[in-house]
């Protein structure tokens, strides 16, 4: 199997059901073949860049059974990018490199690296707060992910099958969802509650995810509001959680 490697960098601001069916379930096994075998192993999470010109990605070679010839890459594995070329940056700012991979035998790959830094040449106090105040969960790698049904202010019937879409961008790092929750929020006290757990289980993340839930057994409160927690783990094992818009139950 011969393999090229493409490598982007890509700003870090950057359905399926409950049960994959089984063409979903050829295509995630084949990912798992043949996408194996090639690390990203640099940049480390959190590294900091303070030359923009001079930022490194380093591939590596994981010998596994499928044989694999690696064209334009250094003997040592690594790529020398100069972020500042790369148009709409703005410095101070979080990246990953996105390493596209193309296999004559198999399915094309993704590997992401996971969220460095680089800092602004001009280390105004400006540039220095700015950094400062960079998102944590973007450089955890959790992002790229919304829940976006139910809609914001959407009433929905307290009945045994209600949908949740998940949305993932391709630049999301989020690899499995774990779980789905459902809590409710006075809108007095702003208090928010458990209800219940709707999911639980381990799914594939993939560009939709649409799942059906029972609400039958909640009861429409006034004054409240609900939405839902997502637990999902990333390709880097960080545990991320992702909340929905807030909207209503009414009775069924």
């Amino acid at each position: 199997m011969k393999l090229s490697l493409f490598i982007a960098c890509t700003l870090a601001l950057l359905s399926v059901s409950v049960k994959a069916d089984e063409l979903q379930d050829q295509i995630d096994q084949a990912q798992k073949k043949f996408c194996g075998g090639v690390a990203l192993s640099n940049p480390s999470q959190g590294q900091v860049f303070s030359d923009p010109t001079k930022v490194t990605v380093t591939v590596t070679r994981v010998p596994d059974a499928q044989a694999k010839v690696v064209y334009s890459i250094a003997d040592n594995g690594q790529v020398n990018v100069d972020i500042s070329k790369t148009a709409g940056v703005t410095l101070p700012s979080q990246f990953e490199f996105r390493v596209w991979v193309h296999n004559a035998a198999g399915p094309d790959c993704t590997l992401m690296s996971k969220v460095f830094k680089v800092t602004s040449p001009t280390h105004t106090n400006a540039d220095t707060e700015a950094f400062d105040n960079l998102n944590v969960d973007v450089g955890r790698g959790c992002f790229g992910l919304d829940i976006t049904k139910p809609e914001l202010g959407e009433h929905v019937k307290a009945a045994p099958a209600s949908l949740v879409q998940i949305g993932s961008d391709s630049a999301s790092h989020v690899e499995t969802y774990k779980q789905l929750e459902l809590f409710k929020v006075n809108l007095d006290s702003r208090e928010a509650v458990k209800v219940n757990d709707v999911w639980t289980g381990q799914e594939n993340a993939h560009q939709l995810f649409t799942l059906k839930t029972d609400l039958s057994n909640v009861q429409s409160e006034s004054n409240t509001a609900y939405y839902y927690k997502l637990t999902a783990d990333t390709l880097h094992s960080e545990t991320c959680s992702f909340y929905s818009h807030p909207f209503y139950i009414d009775s069924a």
